[in-house]
């Protein structure tokens, strides 16, 4: 745990939440459905005789994340597909091959998601056949159904989406989410904060209200935002839903708190933007399992305001600081 000790933390207005990885953890959930779309997408669209449970793909799911251009896990599940697909239909990769392939693309890319993984394996063959089959982002694409069915289950993909699941009708890996966040947390916060707790997500409001269930009644429910229920172009690090948060309750500072490079470049795009409006960054690590060293590491580096190991040390930062 550490913090700028400059800043008296406790002065600002309203303090804004990441879900993921913040106030929930998705290694079971999330980070599972990734991993049996990519399954189900290898053997039943491309006959691959592929078994990816010892691939280490978590591993490679942190590595997409801290680029800054995969805060989308169904880009994630996209790109990953595509450059198997590419590795073992084109280049004739074996598998024990493929990760060190994904090391290298992975290290040529930028914070530009899809376009930039497109870009460097366009660099060396020809993918356009695999793009066309899979077809993404395109509405009513493959791997976002395959995906959504799998983690929402049968009955909240039906209310998500308002058409029946094809796919997948067993258990939904949504049930697999754990909520971090305790309740004396959120207590404790909203009491600082005078009531203004907010949620800006990558999720959908359906998915956000199932898993937290009663702790969204501690938030600003209006002022929230769930950037799955949005259009693509507003996902994080755009800044439209700093913007949004920040007008709707005439915030002059806040502070945010995320566990993605997504989330610090949308803090410091909104910082450039913001017109004297301040904003810090808090920067949780302990949630990310497989690389949580290195992203401490990279907080660090970049300069976080705030590093914390779990969303639930944050009121004892502000004690500290309180003057």
């Amino acid at each position: 745990m550490s913090y700028k000790e400059n800043i008296n933390y406790t002065e600002y207005d309203a303090i804004i939440f990441d879900i993921d990885g913040v106030l929930i953890d998705i290694i079971n959930s999330y980070n599972q459905t990734i991993i049996k779309t990519i399954q189900h997408i290898l053997n039943f669209n491309f006959r691959f005789n592929i078994d990816i449970i010892d691939f280490p793909i978590e591993k490679l799911i942190s590595k997409f994340r801290h680029t800054g251009g995969f805060n989308n896990d169904i880009d994630t599940t996209y790109s990953i597909i595509l450059i198997i697909v590419y590795c073992k239909s084109i280049n004739k990769c074996e598998i024990n091959e493929i990760f060190n392939f994904f090391i290298n693309i992975l290290e040529r890319i930028d914070d530009k998601g899809i376009i930039s993984i497109e870009k460097e394996l366009e660099k060396i063959g020809d993918i356009e056949n695999i793009k066309i089959k899979l077809g993404y982002p395109k509405d009513d694409n493959i791997i976002s159904t395959v995906f959504n069915e799998i983690f929402y289950g049968p009955d909240l993909f039906r209310k998500q989406f308002n058409k029946k699941p094809k796919y997948y009708f067993d258990k939904p890996l949504i049930n697999n989410d754990k909520i971090i966040i305790k309740e004396k947390t959120i207590q404790d916060l909203s009491k600082e904060f005078n009531g203004k707790l907010i949620l800006v997500s990558g999720r959908s409001k359906i998915a956000s209200y199932f898993t937290l269930n009663k702790f969204v009644d501690y938030f600003i429910k209006d002022a929230c935002i769930f950037l799955e229920d949005e259009r693509r172009e507003y996902s994080k690090p755009n800044t439209y839903a700093m913007h949004r948060v920040f007008n709707q309750l005439k915030l002059k500072n806040a502070i945010y708190v995320g566990d993605s490079i997504e989330d610090l470049l949308m803090v410091e795009k909104f910082r450039d933007e913001s017109n004297g409006r301040k904003i810090i960054f808090c920067g949780v690590y302990g949630t990310n399992i497989s690389s949580s060293e290195d992203l401490k590491r990279l907080w660090e580096l970049k300069g976080a305001d705030i590093i914390v190991e779990n969303v639930n040390d944050i009121p004892n930062i502000l004690n500290n600081t309180e003057k």
